[in-house]
C-alpha cells in the first residue's frame, strides 16, 4: 500500500501543530522539530517529486503518530481532509500548450471523461439499492480547476459510502463504493492502454478489447477525448485521497496516443456486428490460462467449434473454479462450458467470448460405463 499526500499538506499541518522548519540541508531536504517533544525529528524533502518521499513520509508519519498518541490512518485523515479521488485528463498536443483548447473539444474532454466514470461504476457488482447509491454518487461528483502545460481537466469523485453494514463485505473491507469505482475506471482505461502498446495484430486487438467488454458508449468517450481532428495524444492520473490507502499498482498516469483512435474506431465498427446468444454450450479443450499475480480472476481460452469452425472462445475464472480449470489445461481434460455467448464476426472471422458462464463442467474419463447385463 502506499501513503498518498501532497507536501504542501504535510508541512501545513506540521505547522499548524507547532512544529518549525529548523533547517534546510543541501536545498534538497527540510528538517522540523518541535518544543513539546524536543526529542523527535522530522525529515522531508523540498519537494514531493523527489524519489525518497514515500519513504521520508512514511517515517515522518510513524514518528508523528507515535508523539500525538493516534494512529497512522486518523493522522492521515487530519493531513488532508479531501473526501475525493481527482481524475485528471490531460490533452497532448501543439494546439493546447497555452492550455486553451477550442470550446467543442474542451466539452467533449470533460463530458467524456465523466461518461467514461459513470460507465465503470455502472459495471459494479450488485447489491441492495444500487441505482439509489449510483445517482448520489453522480451527483456529489464535482469539477476540478483546469491547469496550464497541455489541457487538463479533473473530476473529483468523491469517496461515497453506501451507509450499511454490507458495505465492509461488498467493497473490500474499509473501501468505499466511490473509491472501488475510481479504481474500476483506473484498471479499465490501464488494460485498454495496455492492448494498445503490446499487440498490432487488428484481430488480437479486437479479440482483447472484447474480453474486456469495452462498450460502444466507452468507445465514443474515448474517441471524442482524443478531439475532433483524432490528433491529440491524451494521460489520465488519479491523485488519490488520502482517507483510503491504495495500492502502488495504481500509481502511474495511464497514456493513450493519437495513432490509437483508428483502432478504437474499427473496434466500435466491428462491434456494431457483435451477436449475443443465450446458453450456448462448447466443448473442448483449454488452450491458454493465465492469472496476474493481484488479480482475482483468470482469464482463459476454450479450443472449441463454433458454427463448424475451429476457434478460441475467452472466458473469465473464477477463483473458486480456478484449480479445476488449471487441472484441465494440465491434464487436457474436454470442458463444457454453457452461458451467454458474445460473438463478433469480421473479415469473414469469428471472434468469441462468454460473457457469463451458467455451468461448467470437466469431462473427468473417456470410458463409458455400460448397464450390467442381467
Amino acid at each position: 500500500m502506499s501513503v498518498k499526500l501532497p507536501l504542501l499538506s504535510v508541512t501545513s499541518f506540521l505547522a499548524q501543530n507547532g512544529w518549525f522548519k529548523a533547517s534546510e540541508i543541501r536545498d534538497v531536504f527540510q528538517i522540523w522539530h518541535s518544543h513539546e517533544f524536543p526529542s523527535s525529528e522530522v525529515t522531508l524533502p523540498l519537494d514531493d517529486e523527489h524519489k525518497r518521499y514515500k519513504m521520508l513520509l512514511s517515517d515522518a508519519l510513524e514518528e508523528l503518530s507515535e508523539c500525538l498518541n493516534i494512529s497512522q490512518e486518523e493522522l492521515m485523515r487530519n493531513i488532508s481532509p479531501l473526501n475525493f479521488d481527482a481524475i485528471k485528463v490531460r490533452a497532448i498536443a501543439g494546439d493546447v500548450e497555452d492550455g486553451s483548447i477550442p470550446f467543442d473539444d474542451g466539452l467533449k474532454l470533460l463530458f467524456s471523461s465523466y461518461k467514461l466514470l459513470k460507465s465503470c461504476s455502472k459495471k459494479i457488482q450488485k447489491f441492495k439499492n444500487k441505482n439509489k447509491h449510483l445517482s448520489s454518487y453522480y451527483s456529489n461528483i464535482g469539477m476540478g480547476q483546469t491547469q496550464l502545460g497541455s489541457y487538463v481537466v479533473s473530476l473529483h469523485s468523491p469517496l461515497y459510502r453506501v451507509g450499511t453494514s454490507e458495505e465492509s463485505e461488498l467493497f473490500d473491507g474499509n473501501v468505499s463504493l466511490g473509491r472501488m469505482i475510481n479504481k474500476m475506471f483506473y484498471a479499465k482505461l490501464a488494460k485498454v492502454s495496455a492492448v494498445f502498446s503490446e499487440e498490432v495484430d487488428n484481430e488480437i486487438i479486437i479479440q482483447k478489447l472484447l474480453e474486456l467488454r469495452l462498450d460502444k458508449k466507452e468507445c465514443d468517450a474515448l474517441i471524442d477525448i482524443f478531439g475532433s481532428k483524432a490528433h491529440r495524444d491524451f494521460e489520465v492520473k488519479i491523485d488519490w485521497s488520502s482517507k483510503e490507502l491504495i495500492e502502488d499498482k495504481y500509481d502511474s498516469p495511464i497514456s493513450f496516443f493519437a495513432r490509437d483512435a483508428q483502432k478504437i474506431v474499427k473496434y466500435r465498427e466491428v462491434l456494431k456486428e457483435k451477436k449475443t446468444e443465450k446458453n450456448v454450450q462448447l466443448s473442448g479443450e483449454i488452450a491458454d490460462l493465465h492469472r496476474g499475480y493481484e488479480d482475482e480472476l483468470g482469464r482463459a481460452k476454450l479450443r472449441t467449434k463454433y458454427q463448424d469452425r475451429e476457434i478460441s472462445v475467452s472466458f473469465t475464472v473464477s477463483e473458486e473454479s480456478y484449480p479445476i480449470i488449471a487441472n484441465a489445461h494440465v491434464e487436457k481434460k474436454i470442458v463444457t462450458l454453457t452461458g451467454e455467448l458474445e460473438v463478433l464476426k469480421f473479415d469473414n472471422r469469428f471472434s468469441a467470448n462468454f460473457k457469463s458462464l451458467s455451468d461448467v463442467f470437466v469431462c473427468e474419463s473417456l470410458e463409458i460405463a455400460l448397464e450390467p447385463k442381467n
